[in-house]
């Protein structure tokens, strides 16, 4: 359909004005002040194809300087965003490499109107081990503490739980596990499912997989609940009624989860002295030994009435003679 000349002329000035915008743009840029300029400190990226080996370290050196030539916006933007020379490696050859830098090498970005006019030094030495891979637990790590008024209800959960390792065999074998980046709990505002990414500190030429791990989070109110008169239970093979406690009992103050410590029966709390603290103590002596409590999620927290207690063994306690 031939367009009328009506269509044609509608919306006129806009056009026009549109039109010499682009212009105007086009013509900013070709006058745009061009220049020569180094930019240094940029990182130089290791990426081997060939899977029997792997980076043995950092190349060397492992940054190098640009000579760059363009629009000085462009190298102004390029050197605040930044970018790397990645050499790619098909094959290995030998345990340490000669390569020769090349300029089409560095990464401009599509669309960049700057030429790399020379990289210096032009050559870097990558050395390379025999590769491995072996599957590692992944490590969560927690910082900080939760919002004033939230608790843990249940572990926190994570999957996956281990991750496949790739690099070097000499730094893998004494590899134990991958840690990921601190989950810092003070961030944390509800229950809800969290992306964590690995901890790539000191794993420079190691590929993990998965580089992120999911950890659920499932937070209820914190509450608090008092347990009085619990018995502490002090006993290290003397004889019936040989060790006495003062005091006798402690009060336990829980703090945590609703449901946690509405699950807690007192019956089943058991505080107590270890045995260990308490041998090879003379008839009438006295000791002064620390209250461990048990029968209590570890997600709760508990404050004692009586950290201490002191525990004395009678003095008509005797032992027989000949035993």
């Amino acid at each position: 359909m031939t367009p009328s000349p009506y269509s044609l002329l509608r919306n006129v000035r806009l056009k026009l004005a549109a039109l010499g915008l682009s212009v105007f743009l086009w013509a900013l840029v070709q006058t745009e002040p061009r220049e020569a300029q180094n930019v240094d400190g940029v990182p130089v990226v290791v990426d081997v194809a060939d899977t029997a080996w792997a980076i043995g370290g950092a190349p060397q050196p492992a940054q190098v300087e640009l000579r760059l030539s363009g629009p000085t916006g462009e190298i102004i933007r390029l050197s605040r965003a930044g970018t790397v020379l990645r050499v790619p490696i098909a094959r290995v050859g030998s345990r340490d490499t000669l390569v020769t830098l090349r300029r089409d090498w560095v990464e401009l970005g599509e669309g960049s109107g700057l030429n790399v006019e020379s990289v210096f030094p032009s050559a870097v030495t990558i050395s390379f081990e025999p590769a491995m891979s072996r599957v590692v637990p992944i490590a969560l790590r927690t910082a900080g503490s939760l919002p004033s008024g939230l608790a843990l209800s249940s572990p926190i959960g994570l999957t996956p739980l281990v991750a496949r390792v790739r690099g070097p065999a000499g730094r893998l074998e004494l590899l134990d596990s991958v840690r990921l980046r601190a989950l810092q709990l003070h961030d944390v505002t509800g229950s809800g499912v969290l992306e964590v990414a690995v901890d790539t500190t000191g794993l420079a030429g190691v590929n993990v997989s998965p580089a992120a791990a999911t950890v659920g989070i499932r937070l209820e109110e914190r509450v608090e609940r008092v347990l009085s008169g619990i018995a502490v239970v002090a006993q290290a093979g003397y004889g019936r009624n040989a060790l006495s406690v003062m005091p006798e009992t402690v009060d336990i103050v829980l703090r945590g989860a609703r449901t946690l410590l509405a699950v807690v029966e007192p019956v089943d709390v058991r505080a107590w002295v270890d045995p260990e603290l308490l041998r090879d103590m003379a008839p009438g002596e006295e000791r002064r030994v620390p209250v461990r409590v048990d029968g209590v999620s570890p997600l709760v927290s508990m404050d004692l009435s009586q950290e201490l207690v002191v525990v004395r063994r009678s003095s008509s306690d005797v032992p027989p003679e000949g035993s």
